[in-house]
């Protein structure tokens, strides 16, 4: 009689603990949006690198000309040029073969990164540079603005986490929440796609 009360009280108590996990399992998938800047965090710290680092060093000048929606040419204070690209955004660019809407989505990238620094004063927070050619990547600010987050968060690229890997967790994390921002939203390159 005991033995019996026993394995009723048992299984009643193993399939409460799996009703509370599917239960659990549920609530988790119907809120799942709710996670998803863990599940970002959580990924960019596994493909990070050994040694997180700041930055290289820094470059200041005035934004002279813009190459495309993500790169630019600085003249410093001694008058040389330099040509940076915004370390962690890929912008759409228009070759010969483009189609209307990449030609469209290339034109508003470069005109949104005249709006945001062309004449402007900023300071380049270096990541990658070739001194030899004077060219290299970097996290663009003006004196209110990181200008990598802002062209992602208004959808001008897509977040391109291979050239910021060495950076502290933070920065890349605010660049790829710029990037959900603008997906959810569905704003420039993401516009007519899938947010998910």
């Amino acid at each position: 009689m005991k033995t019996g009360l026993f394995w009723f009280l048992h299984r009643l108590l193993v399939g409460l603990f799996w009703c509370l996990w599917l239960g659990v399992a549920a609530f988790v998938f119907q809120h799942r949006a709710a996670l998803e800047p863990a599940v970002d965090m959580a990924r960019l710290w596994w493909h990070r690198t050994p040694e997180a680092r700041q930055p290289i060093g820094e470059l200041s000048g005035r934004v002279v000309r813009i190459h495309t929606g993500s790169s630019v040419q600085v003249r410093d204070d001694r008058g040389w040029l330099f040509n940076y690209g915004l370390a962690g955004v890929e912008a759409p660019r228009a070759g010969p073969n483009a189609s209307p809407k990449e030609q469209t989505e290339a034109k508003a990238a470069a005109d949104a990164l005249g709006r945001w620094v062309l004449g402007t004063n900023v300071v380049i927070a270096v990541t990658l540079a070739n001194p030899q050619t004077r060219t290299g990547l970097g996290l663009v600010r003006t004196a209110q603005t990181n200008v990598n987050e802002a062209m992602l968060g208004e959808g001008h690229g897509r977040f391109a986490p291979g050239q910021i890997r060495g950076l502290p967790l933070k920065d890349q994390y605010r660049l790829q929440r710029a990037e959900r921002y603008a997906r959810e939203r569905r704003l420039g390159v993401w516009n007519g796609r899938d947010p998910t």
